[in-house]
């Protein structure tokens, strides 16, 4: 054969060997990443301005009543103006007095009909069906005891902000489970094993088996921590600032912030969720109010 007759052969090899091949589709069959979800909390209802320095509340399911613990003004003496008083879970103050001669009424829990303050350096029970108080239990060691949270077989844990103390009462009894903390521990809620603590001085948010009493930090940068509340998904919690913020914290989520009432001095201490509303209650201490919030997931 002619080279003549040889080149253009020789070209059409050359120009397929270097053509792209037919490539399979590339359009990805990997499913979408799930967006993550986002909350925000809308306001519903506030009370009246009647309170006296609310710090803590309690939604207690079973008669439909929200508790508020009043420190009425100076919540660290030994003043004896302080009292519990009762709200509708709508809003409206039912009984502004239930029960009084607190000094500076803080954390609450409720262990059936029992209804355990923190008041200082005294435990304090009161029967909820008759508003007696049923026993004052002085607390040896402690002098700022701050908020209370129950365990499944009614044992509490109280933090005690000015020693750096967790106390724990079961059975009548008292003993430290936990000194020498990072500064102020305040907000206290048992999950199963677990007691998760807010810490206002160190602004701290941690986790500490109640089994082995190891401490794992879950965020920090909280500000003043004060309370603490489990939400309807497990994991994932809703935390105050008493200086006037509220966060949501989750593995998934992070640490995002809810509410921010600092720059209209509006604090926001020791709240509560109510799990069947979905709403979540807010004592707005110098404000002198309770303020229902929705959580709303978006």
């Amino acid at each position: 054969m002619t080279l003549s007759r040889l080149l253009p052969i020789a070209l059409i090899i050359s120009v397929a060997a270097c053509s792209p091949s037919k490539k399979e589709s590339t359009a990805s069959t990997e499913e979408p990443m799930p967006k993550k979800a986002s909350y925000k909390l809308e306001k519903q209802w506030a009370t009246d301005t009647l309170l006296r320095t609310p710090e803590s509340v309690l939604y207690d399911a079973e008669r439909d009543v929200i508790y508020v613990s009043n420190v009425n003004m100076n919540p660290w003496e030994k003043d004896g103006n302080g009292f519990i008083s009762k709200v509708s879970s709508s809003g409206e103050i039912t009984d502004l007095e239930w029960v009084t001669g607190f000094n500076g009424p803080k954390g609450m829990a409720l262990v059936g009909t029992s209804l355990f303050v923190a008041d200082l350096d005294e435990l304090v029970e009161i029967d909820v069906t008759t508003g007696e108080v049923k026993s004052k239990t002085v607390i040896e060691g402690a002098t700022g005891m701050n908020d209370i949270s129950a365990d499944d077989q009614g044992t509490l844990y109280i933090s005690d902000s000015n020693e750096n103390k967790i106390f724990r009462v079961k059975d009548g009894k008292a003993e430290v489970f936990k000194e020498g903390l990072p500064g102020r521990p305040n907000g206290q809620l048992v999950v199963g094993s677990h007691l998760f603590a807010a810490f206002s001085a160190a602004q701290q948010f941690y986790d500490i088996d109640i089994t082995t009493s190891e401490m794992t930090l879950i965020a920090d940068s909280i500000g003043a921590g004060d309370g603490i509340t489990p939400t309807p998904e497990a994991g994932v919690y809703l935390l105050s600032d008493w200086q006037g913020e509220i966060f949501i914290i989750g593995d998934e989520i992070g640490k995002k912030t809810l509410l921010h009432t600092k720059n209209e001095n509006k604090n926001t201490a020791d709240i509560w969720f109510m799990m069947d509303q979905e709403l979540v209650l807010v004592p707005t201490f110098f404000d002198n109010r309770v303020v229902a919030y929705k959580l709303i997931k978006g």
